[in-house]
């Protein structure tokens, strides 16, 4: 998602101002924007949509729910996608990305085993954390499988410190390449 949230509910100093951003949208838009640049699409076998989803981060504030966008866009698919790969909160510098509980396993299992043979294994850990409402269960529950790629142990989710300098080249380049990888390979 390409949205921020409104008020930096989590900021008990500065709740009524609005998240800044930098992992908690900006992160995934960033990764795709680059491998939308780098993508070798010969090498591709699949159609490939990105997609960058509106009105995710905004539910629970003013009468909103989370997923507006997500939720519209898979319940009026014209075309029945083979797989939903989700990059949220991609950018910590301390980038831990453990499997997902809403998130397909098969699939994920795919991916973490695309970003250990990377050497990524130390960021990308095979074990279950979370579980996590995000922009990918709309697409679950239609039975697309769906993979939500998130760090979410991230101190400044929903503050007004979710600048700039706690996002990582690093951690970008790892999801990235990652995916790269697993697009190309991918028959």
């Amino acid at each position: 998602h390409y949205d921020t949230r409104r008020f930096a509910d989590q900021d008990p100093r500065s709740a009524n101002e609005p998240v800044p951003g930098a992992n908690d949208g900006a992160s995934g838009v960033a990764v795709l924007l680059e491998l939308a640049r780098v993508l070798d699409l010969s090498k591709v076998s699949h159609e490939i949509w990105m997609t960058f989803f509106d009105a995710e981060d905004n539910g629970g504030i003013e009468g909103w729910s989370w997923l507006v966008g997500s939720a519209h866009m898979a319940g009026n698919l014209d075309a029945q996608p083979e797989a939903m790969i989700l990059l949220d909160m991609v950018g910590d510098i301390d980038q831990q990305i453990y499997f997902e509980g809403n998130s397909d396993r098969e699939l994920s299992a795919k991916i973490w085993k695309i970003a250990a043979q990377l050497g990524y294994g130390d960021h990308f850990i095979p074990q279950q954390r979370w579980t996590i409402i995000d922009d990918h269960v709309p697409f679950a529950q239609q039975g697309i499988p769906a993979v939500d790629i998130i760090d979410f142990d991230y101190p400044y989710w929903h503050t007004v410190d979710d600048t700039p300098d706690k996002v990582s080249p690093d951690s970008l380049e790892r999801v990235g390449r990652t995916l790269q990888v697993f697009l190309e390979t991918t028959q």
